[in-house]
C-alpha cells in the first residue's frame, strides 16, 4: 500500500458540483472534476506510443494522465466521436487492466454528444467490474451532484483506502440506500394528502400511484413519451401555470384514456398527449379500490415533491446492472426491491 501526500480538504455544495459535471465538455473544463478529488498535479499529455501501451482508442481526441496520491492515476479523455462513455469506458478499463499492474486508475470523461462521466474499478480484478457515474450535461440531477461530493468527500492520505472508497461510492448500494429513504418519505406524503380514505387503503392508493409514475419515468428515458425525455415534468409544470389539480387534470387521462388504451380509440383529450404508446398489461387498469375512492385526489404539493425529490433527484436507467458494469442509476431491478421493501413495512 503505498501513501503519498494528503488530500485537501474540501468543503463543495451541490450547486457547485452540478456546475463542475454540466460545464465539463472538454479537457480544460474535465480538468477541475479530478482536480475536485485530489488530483491537481499538473496533467500530462499522452504521445501516441503511450496512447497503444494504454489501449486507449483511436476515436478519443485527446487523452491526459494526472498523477495522484501513491497509486492513484485520473485518465482524462474527451471523445468526438458518437461512443457512449458506457462502451468507452468499458474499453479503457479492459484494456488498462491487462497493461498496467497495481496502479488505481480514475477515467474521468466527456463526449460530444453531451455525456459526462467518471469510472473506476477495483485493482487486480480480470475481466474489471466498472462502477461509474454517467451524466448527461444539459440534465445533471441532485444524485449525481451528491455522488461527486462524496468521492471529494474521500479524502486521506491512504491511496488504498480511498480508491476503494471510490469504488463504493459508485456502486449502487449507496444510491439504493438514498433512493429507498426518499421514496419512503414521498410515498407518505402522497398517502397524506389524500382525504377521507383509511390509513391502510391511502397508502395502497399512494404506492399504486408511485409506481406508476415511475414506471413511466423509465419510458421517459428510451423517449418513448412523446420524444419527450421530461415528459411529466413538463406537464406538470404546465398544469401548475394553468390552475393546478394535475391529478384530475393529466394523471388520470393519461392512465386511464391513453396507456390503457389503443390509439385509434383514443379520445381528444388523450391525443393530445402526443405519442404516447398503449401498455396492454395491468398496471394501468382502474383497480377496484380505485373505483371505491373514485373521488380520492393526491394534492399538487404532494405530487410536486414526489416529481422534485424523487424524479427530479435521481436519475433513472432502462440497462440492469450487468457483471461488468455498474452504474449510479435507478433501474427497474433496483426499484422493484424498493417497492417490495416498501410492502414489506407495509405488513
Amino acid at each position: 500500500m503505498q501513501r503519498g501526500r494528503p488530500y485537501p480538504a474540501r468543503v463543495r455544495t451541490l450547486r457547485h458540483a452540478a456546475t463542475l459535471l454540466g460545464n465539463a465538455c472538454s479537457l480544460e473544463t474535465l480538468r477541475p472534476i479530478a482536480a475536485e478529488l485530489g488530483l491537481v498535479d499538473e496533467p500530462l499529455r499522452l504521445d501516441d506510443a503511450t496512447r497503444g501501451a494504454l489501449g486507449v482508442p483511436h476515436d478519443v481526441l485527446d487523452a491526459h494522465v494526472v498523477r495522484g496520491p501513491g497509486a492513484i492515476r485520473a485518465l482524462i479523455v474527451e471523445s468526438r466521436e458518437a461512443t457512449s462513455l458506457r462502451t468507452l469506458f468499458s474499453q479503457l478499463a479492459t484494456a488498462i487492466s491487462a497493461r498496467t499492474g497495481p496502479v488505481l486508475w480514475l477515467l474521468v470523461g466527456a463526449t460530444a454528444d453531451g455525456e459526462v462521466g467518471l469510472a473506476c474499478w477495483s485493482a487486480g480484478a480480470h475481466p474489471p467490474r466498472v462502477v461509474a457515474l454517467v451524466a448527461r450535461r444539459d440534465r445533471i440531477v441532485a444524485s449525481d451532484a451528491e455522488s461527486l461530493c462524496a468521492l471529494a468527500a474521500a479524502s486521506g492520505d491512504d491511496d488504498l483506502v480511498v480508491h476503494t472508497r471510490w469504488c463504493e461510492l459508485l456502486g449502487r448500494d449507496a444510491l439504493s440506500r438514498r433512493f429507498y429513504r426518499t421514496l419512503e418519505q414521498r410515498v407518505a406524503g402522497l398517502a397524506a394528502s389524500l382525504s377521507r380514505v383509511g390509513d391502510e387503503e391511502r397508502r395502497e392508493l399512494a404506492l399504486l400511484a408511485a409506481s406508476r409514475v415511475l414506471f413511466l419515468s423509465f419510458l421517459e428515458t428510451k423517449g418513448w413519451l412523446d420524444g419527450d425525455r421530461a415528459f411529466l415534468v413538463r406537464r406538470f409544470d404546465a398544469c401548475m401555470a394553468s390552475g393546478g389539480a394535475f391529478h384530475q387534470r393529466v394523471l388520470l387521462p393519461l392512465w386511464f384514456g391513453t396507456l390503457n388504451t389503443p390509439m385509434r380509440r383514443r379520445a381528444a383529450v388523450a391525443r393530445r398527449f402526443g405519442a404516447v404508446p398503449f401498455l396492454n398489461g395491468g398496471l394501468f387498469g382502474k383497480t377496484m379500490l380505485e373505483r371505491r375512492h373514485a373521488r380520492a385526489r393526491f394534492s399538487d404539493e404532494a405530487l410536486g415533491e414526489f416529481f422534485a425529490e424523487v424524479l427530479g433527484a435521481y436519475r433513472f436507467t432502462a440497462r440492469e446492472e450487468q457483471d461488468r458494469w455498474s452504474e449510479v442509476a435507478i433501474d427497474p431491478e433496483m426499484l422493484g426491491r424498493a417497492f417490495e421493501s416498501l410492502m414489506a413495512a407495509r405488513g
